[in-house]
C-alpha cells in the first residue's frame, strides 16, 4: 500500500504538471480535436444517455464536459487537481449545466456531498491516481443504483507483429524505458473497478499510429514527464520528437489502442439527492 506521504507528493506533482500544461493542451486539442473524440468514444461505448447526470473526474479544462453537454444535453460536474485548468475551464465551459471544481478525485464526497450521478467518468485520467481503489470507492458512492463508472486508459502502441512499440522506440533511441509510464496500470484500475462493481466490461478504440500526433501529444509537459522523468521540459520535448521519429518505418499497420472499462452499481437502494442545485 502506498504511503500517505507518497500519494500527496504524487498529487502535488500532478497538479503542478497540469498547471504548466494548460496552453499546450489547448493548442493540441485545437489541432487534433482528440480529447473530444475520446470523450465521445467513451460515452458511446458505455451507453451514456441523453440528459444524464455526469461526474467527470480529472476533467482538465472541461473538453469532455463541454462535449457531453452540447452533444447529449448532460449535466456535468467536473473535478480536477489543477487550479489553472479549472479557472480556464469555467470560461471555456460557460454553460448552466456544467460546474467545475478544484478537488481531489480520491475525495469526491468532499466536492459533491450526497448528490448522485448516472455516470462517473475518467477520460484519460485514471492512470494518474496514486490510490485507484480509493477513487473508485468514492466514485461508487457517488452513483445512483444502476449507474456506471467508466474510464479510458493510457495508450498502447502496438506494431504489426504485436510488438510493444514503446519498448522498440526507447531501444532505438538508446534511452532506458521509464520504470513507470503510468502511476496506476490498467490491471489495477480494473481490479479496483471489479471490487466495487463486480463485473467489468472492456472496450477498445483502435487508431492508426500517427507519428506527428504522438509527438504533439507527448510533448505536452504533463505527458513528457512520464517518459523522461527528471529532465527539464526543453530536454524532454526534444527527446519526445526523436523518440517517436524512430518509429517512422513502422506506421503501416501499427496501432494506437485506447482501452476502456466500465462497471455498474447494481445493488442497494439509493435515496440520495439529485444533482440539481450544484453551484460553483
Amino acid at each position: 500500500m502506498k504511503s500517505t506521504g507518497f500519494k500527496d507528493k504524487v498529487k502535488r506533482h500532478v497538479a503542478s504538471n497540469f498547471d504548466q500544461s494548460l496552453l499546450l493542451y489547448q493548442a493540441f486539442e485545437e489541432k487534433h480535436h482528440f480529447f473530444s473524440a475520446l470523450a465521445l468514444k467513451l460515452a458511446e461505448s458505455v451507453g451514456v444517455a441523453e440528459r444524464s447526470a455526469i461526474l467527470d473526474v480529472g476533467c482538465g479544462y472541461g473538453v469532455s464536459a463541454k462535449l457531453l453537454y452540447e452533444r447529449l444535453g448532460c449535466r456535468v460536474v467536473g473535478v480536477d487537481l489543477s487550479p489553472k485548468m479549472i479557472a480556464e475551464g469555467r470560461s471555456f465551459c460557460d454553460r448552466t449545466g456544467i460546474h467545475l471544481f478544484v478537488g481531489d478525485g480520491e475525495k469526491l464526497s468532499d466536492v459533491v456531498g450526497d448528490r448522485r450521478f448516472d455516470f462517473v467518468l475518467y477520460n484519460a485520467s485514471i492512470f494518474i491516481f496514486p490510490d485507484v481503489s480509493q477513487t473508485i470507492e468514492e466514485a461508487y458512492k457517488c452513483l445512483r443504483t444502476g449507474g456506471k463508472i467508466a474510464f479510458s486508459f493510457y495508450p498502447q502502441l502496438i506494431g504489426e507483429e504485436n510488438e510493444a512499440l514503446f519498448d522498440v522506440a526507447f531501444q532505438r533511441l538508446g534511452e532506458p524505458l521509464p520504470r513507470f509510464l503510468v502511476i496506476t496500470d490498467y490491471s489495477d484500475a480494473c481490479a479496483a473497478l471489479k471490487k466495487s462493481c463486480g463485473n467489468v466490461c472492456h472496450h477498445r478504440w483502435v487508431r492508426p499510429l500517427n507519428i506527428e500526433f504522438l509527438q504533439d501529444f507527448f510533448s505536452i509537459p504533463a505527458q513528457s514527464a512520464s517518459l523522461f522523468p527528471g529532465r527539464t521540459y526543453e530536454v524532454r520535448r526534444d527527446l519526445v520528437k526523436r523518440l517517436f521519429a524512430t518509429l517512422g518505418d513502422m506506421t503501416g499497420n501499427a496501432s494506437v489502442i485506447w482501452r476502456m472499462a466500465e462497471g455498474i452499481k447494481a445493488d442497494g437502494a439509493d435515496r440520495s439527492t439529485d444533482t440539481g442545485g450544484i453551484r460553483p
